[in-house]
C-alpha cells in the first residue's frame, strides 16, 4: 500500500507523499503543477475536466463550470449538467479521483493500492465530514481518516505541544476559515478549542477586489452591455484574482481590459483593497480572540506563537492584523502545509506499532502521542417538554458541547413515550449553527433524522436511553436507543441532512464511475 495525504481545498488541492527522514514530495498535478485548482468542467461528451484547464472553461462556458464545491458539503445541494444530477460529494469525488490518478502515476503505483489521509476544516461539522468522507468512497479511494486542518498544520511545522506553551494555528484557504488552540495536558498534545467559518475565505476577497474593478470600470463609462456579458464577466472576475496575489507584493497595480474595440485601464491600490475588506479581518480577529478566550478558560497554555496556513495568509493584512497579538506571526509555505501533516500522519499510520518511532525534524514522535481534536459545534437534541411548567414551543438541548474533546462514546440521555403503548419515536438531533450555543431551533441547523421503531408495550413516560457517539475525526459515529429498565436495545433508524443515503450512493457512484477524466 502507499500512503499520501490529500489537501481537498475549496479553490486548490494537493497531495503529498511522505518518504521519511524529513522528505516529503509534492505530486504534480497532471498538467505538471503542484496545486491543482478544485475546478470541475463537465463536457457535453461525457468526460471531465480537473484543474487548470477546467478553471480556462470560466471564460467560454461557465454554465458547465463547478467551482468551490467544498462550501456545499454536507448540504442538500444538486448541480445538474448535460442531463445528469450531481451532489456535492460526487462532484468532490470527481476532484478526488483526479488527485488519486495522478498521485498514481507519478508514484507508479494502482490507484487501488493508495491509502489516503483526507484533510477537512475543523470547524466543519458533523455532516460536512461524513459528506467528505463519502466522496472519498465515491472515488473509490480508501480514507484511512478525516484530519483537521489546524492539526495537519501543526504536524507540518512541527510544533511539538509542552505544557508550557500554546499555539494559533489560523488557517485562511480559498473558501473556508479555521482557528485552532493547539498545546498538551500531562504532556499529551492536542487541540484546546476551535472555531472558524465554512464560508469564508479567499473568494470572498476576490468578490471584494472584483467590485472595485467594476466600480473602476463604469468610472470609465464601460458600456451598459458589459454588465451582463457572461465572457466579459468572467474576465473581470479571474483579474480580481490575479490582483489579489500582485497586491501581496505591490502597493498597486494597473489592469487593462479590452471591450468593444476600446482598452480601458483601471488601477488598483492595496491601501484600497485593505479598506473594502477590513470587515472580513475584522471578523477573523474577532474569532480568534474569541478561541483563543474559550482555550484559556479550559486550561490551555499562554500563546507562544501564530503559525499561518492556507494561500490567503500570504496577504499583508492577515499577518499585520495578527501581529496585534503580541507573538511571532510564523508562515513557511502556506499553500502546502496542510497536505505535508497529512502525508506525515499517513506514513506514520502505515508504520509498525512499536510504542515509539524516531521523531524527524522535531515533529511526531510517539506513535500513539497523537494530538487530540474537539468537537467543534455543539450537538442537542429536539424536545418538547413535557414538565410543568410546560413550554409552548419545542427547543433544542444540548448533549455534546462545543469544544468536547474527542472520541466521544456512548453519551447518554434519556427521553420518555409519551403515550400507552407507542410502537415507535422521532428522534432529531441538531448542530449549533452561529458561534454561540443557544436553544432556539432556528439558531441550528438539522444533522439526524432518527426513528424507533418496534418499541415494546408499556405505560407512557417508560424510559428510552439515547446513546450518541462521535469519532476521533469528529463524525457522526453511532445512535444507540434501548429501552426501558431493561435497557432493551431498540431498532433505530436514522439519516444524516445533507449527506446522501444508501440508495443515492449507489446512484452517485455509477455516474462517477461513467465519467472519463480527460488528461
Amino acid at each position: 500500500m502507499t500512503h499520501i495525504g490529500i489537501d481537498l481545498g475549496t479553490t486548490y488541492s494537493c497531495v503529498v507523499r511522505h518518504e521519511g527522514n524529513g522528505r516529503d514530495v509534492v505530486v504534480p498535478s497532471w498538467e505538471g503543477k503542484e496545486l491543482t485548482p478544485s475546478v470541475v468542467y463537465f463536457d457535453p461528451d461525457g468526460s471531465v475536466l480537473v484543474g487548470e484547464d477546467a478553471r480556462d472553461r470560466l471564460k467560454d462556458d461557465r454554465d458547465n463550470v463547478v467551482v468551490g464545491i467544498k462550501r456545499h458539503l454536507g448540504r442538500d445541494y444538486l448541480l445538474g449538467f448535460h442531463g445528469q444530477t450531481y451532489t456535492p460529494e460526487a462532484i468532490s469525488a470527481v476532484i478526488l479521483r483526479r488527485l488519486a490518478a495522478d498521485a498514481a502515476d507519478f508514484l507508479s503505483v494502482d490507484t487501488r493500492k493508495l491509502r489516503a489521509v483526507v484533510t477537512v476544516p475543523a470547524y466543519f461539522g458533523a455532516a460536512e465530514k461524513e459528506a467528505t468522507y463519502t466522496a472519498a468512497r465515491l472515488a473509490g479511494l480508501e480514507c484511512l481518516e478525516l484530519l483537521a486542518e489546524p492539526v495537519a498544520a501543526a504536524y507540518a511545522y512541527g510544533a511539538e505541544p509542552q505544557t508550557s506553551e500554546s499555539s494559533v494555528v489560523f488557517d485562511l484557504g480559498g473558501g473556508t476559515f479555521d482557528v485552532a488552540v493547539i498545546g498538551s495536558e500531562r504532556g499529551v498534545p492536542k487541540i484546546w478549542a476551535v472555531g472558524g467559518e465554512t464560508k469564508l475565505g479567499g473568494l470572498d476577497w476576490d468578490e471584494r477586489l472584483n467590485d472595485i474593478l467594476w466600480e473602476a470600470l463604469n468610472a470609465r463609462m464601460i458600456p451598459e452591455e458589459a454588465t451582463w456579458d457572461d465572457d466579459f464577466l468572467a474576465k473581470v472576475k479571474a483579474e480580481a484574482e490575479l490582483v489579489k496575489r500582485q497586491l501581496t507584493g505591490r502597493e498597486s497595480v494597473t489592469s487593462r481590459f479590452r471591450y468593444a474595440g476600446e482598452t480601458y485601464a483601471v488601477s488598483t491600490s492595496r491601501r484600497v483593497f485593505e479598506s473594502a475588506t477590513r470587515d472580513l479581518v475584522s471578523h477573523c480577529l474577532h474569532t480568534v480572540e474569541r478561541v483563543m478566550q474559550t482555550s484559556t478558560e479550559l486550561g490551555a497554555a499562554p500563546m507562544a506563537r501564530v503559525l499561518l496556513v492556507g494561500g490567503s495568509t500570504r496577504m499583508p493584512m492577515i499577518r499585520e492584523a495578527l501581529k496585534k497579538l503580541g507573538v511571532p506571526v510564523l508562515i513557511h509555505d502556506p499553500d502546502k502545509a496542510v497536505a505535508r501533516g497529512a502525508a506525515l500522519l499517513a506514513s506514520r499510520l502505515s508504520a509498525p506499532r512499536l510504542g515509539r518511532v524516531p521523531a524527524q525534524a522535531g515533529r511526531l514522535g510517539p506513535v500513539d502521542h497523537r494530538i487530540s481534536t474537539v468537537a467543534p459545534r455543539g450537538i442537542g437534541i429536539k424536545i418538547h417538554s413535557s414538565r410543568l411548567p410546560g413550554r409552548s414551543e419545542p427547543y433544542i438541548l444540548n448533549i455534546i458541547p462545543p469544544n468536547e474533546p474527542l472520541p466521544v462514546r456512548d453519551r447518554e440521555f434519556t427521553v420518555a413515550t409519551i403515550v400507552d403503548d407507542q410502537e415507535k419515536a422521532r428522534i432529531e438531533l441538531f448542530e449549533q449553527a452561529g458561534a454561540e450555543l443557544s436553544e432556539v431551533i432556528e439558531d441550528n441547523r438539522p444533522l439526524l433524522d432518527s426513528e424507533i421503531v418496534k418499541i415494546p408495550p408499556a405505560r407512557a413516560g417508560s424510559p428510552i436511553a439515547l446513546l450518541i457517539s462521535i469519532s476521533d475525526d469528529g463524525r457522526l459515529d453511532e445512535v444507540k436507543a434501548l429501552f426501558g429498565a431493561a435497557r432493551t436495545p431498540l431498532t433505530v433508524a436514522a439519516f444524516i441532512h445533507g449527506v446522501v443515503d444508501d440508495a443515492e450512493f449507489s446512484e452517485q457512484e455509477t455516474v462517477v464511475c461513467a465519467l472519463h477524466l480527460q488528461g
